[in-house]
């Protein structure tokens, strides 16, 4: 993954394992970064994809603390992570239809409370935790905003007019999961809702939007999303009250 170059501050980051404490009083793993200045900052819920938390997604958990947020990765597989399509698959059976969206819920109410958030939080969802995003964005009533890089919204059809969170959506040009009559259909029920929402198709990309090794061509689509990314989040969050030194 490339390094961001912003036109905002970065800060300089912490980052540990943590347990994230559901309802009924279990807990599961999560991954936490942000930065080690103690003003209050925005948080935001890094979903990941089916292959789970890998060292990938934790980087970019860093790269958005870097910009000056509280992150936590709720691990939805508890600990476990896929080489392979079918160990991806068997770990999203496992989890079932109605076991993601908790985790995520409770990642975000932890974030609420933290004495160093600023009660301002998003959602951020990678391919099947895009589709948690959209289900976030759908649920709550205090989410300040939604985003998925390759989202399902399938099983959301009717609901997206109805959003409780500005939506940014992204799909490469090239998505070979959702054809392109499901992302039109994606835009019209978007249109429909009073939020500022957004579909951003993002050039010579497929469903992946981050990378170990980018070409450049995908470390040029990186850029893009994450800039469009980071406009969002900062038009939609709260930013931090005092601004430090730049980090050297």
């Amino acid at each position: 993954m490339p390094v961001y170059d912003p036109s905002q501050i970065e800060y300089a980051i912490t980052s540990e394992i943590i347990d994230v404490v559901m309802d009924d009083g279990s807990t599961i793993p999560g991954y936490w970064a942000h930065p080690s200045l103690g003003a209050k900052f925005p948080g935001v819920a890094l979903v990941h994809d089916w292959w789970g938390v890998t060292p990938l997604v934790r980087r970019l958990a860093n790269l958005i603390a870097q910009m000056g947020y509280h992150v936590i990765v709720p691990d939805l597989f508890n600990g476990q992570v896929a080489t392979t399509p079918q160990q991806a698959m068997t770990l999203v059976q496992r989890l079932g239809d109605d076991n993601g969206y908790p985790r995520v819920h409770n990642a975000l109410s932890v974030l609420e409370r933290r004495h160093n958030c600023n009660g301002a939080v998003a959602a951020i969802g990678l391919g099947m935790g895009g589709s948690l995003a959209f289900e976030a964005a759908l649920t709550r009533d205090d989410l300040e905003a939604a985003v998925a890089f390759g989202g399902f919204p399938h099983r959301y059809w009717g609901r997206f007019k109805d959003a409780r969170a500005p939506i940014l959506a992204f799909y490469g040009d090239g998505e070979p999961h959702i054809v392109p009559a499901a992302i039109r259909k994606l835009q019209t029920e978007l249109t429909g809702s009073s939020l500022p929402h957004r579909v951003e198709i993002i050039p010579s990309t497929a469903h992946d939007f981050f990378f170990d090794h980018p070409t450049e061509m995908q470390r040029n689509a990186e850029r893009m999303a994450l800039r469009t990314m980071f406009s969002f989040l900062t038009e939609h969050l709260k930013r931090p009250i005092k601004a430090p030194s730049r980090r050297r």
